[in-house]
């Protein structure tokens, strides 16, 4: 790839934290701005995450045009808003979980993304872990029969 992919943050709490140094150890991303509504802790988070830009609304983050993906790390119930707004001003998304809060809220999100031809992904870190890939590729092939029943639980303790 010859270039870099341009990353925006909202929601400047531990997720996002957590999501800006797993965001260094990618070749090819480059924290380019990051958003809050307090202009002063978008700064500080941005001087910590080396943050091109440092912006005190949401909105001016969605209007910079080096950002190609925003991450939404903002409370639940205001996912689907933030989402929603930053594709129609061109940008992808990748939000964090869950991405709305019910099956309306999702069905938006996806209609939007479709409207504006932007990528859309819920942070489900999951998907791509390998024994969980490996599994679907043997399910799909048929390896190991016809599924019939599943039962699954995903949880964590949230405790510091």
């Amino acid at each position: 790839m010859d270039k870099n992919i341009g990353w925006g943050i909202i929601g400047l709490g531990n997720i996002a934290q957590k999501f800006a140094d797993c965001l260094k150890l990618v070749s090819d991303a480059e924290l380019i701005g990051v958003a809050s509504r307090n202009e002063e802790k978008a700064v500080d988070f941005g001087i910590k995450n080396d943050s091109k830009y440092s912006f005190g609304s949401y909105e001016e983050l969605f209007n910079c045009e080096e950002v190609q993906v925003i991450y939404i790390a903002t409370p639940h119930t205001a996912h689907t808003t933030w989402a929603i707004k930053a594709m129609k001003a061109g940008k992808s998304v990748l939000c964090e979980k869950p991405m709305g809060v019910n099956r309306g809220q999702v069905e938006q999100m996806i209609n939007e993304a479709r409207k504006n031809n932007v990528f859309l992904m819920e942070a489900l870190w999951s998907r791509f872990n390998p024994a969980i890939a490996e599994v679907k590729k043997k399910i799909d092939a048929g390896d190991i029969g016809e599924v019939g029943y599943l039962h699954a639980d995903f949880a964590f303790y949230a405790l510091d």
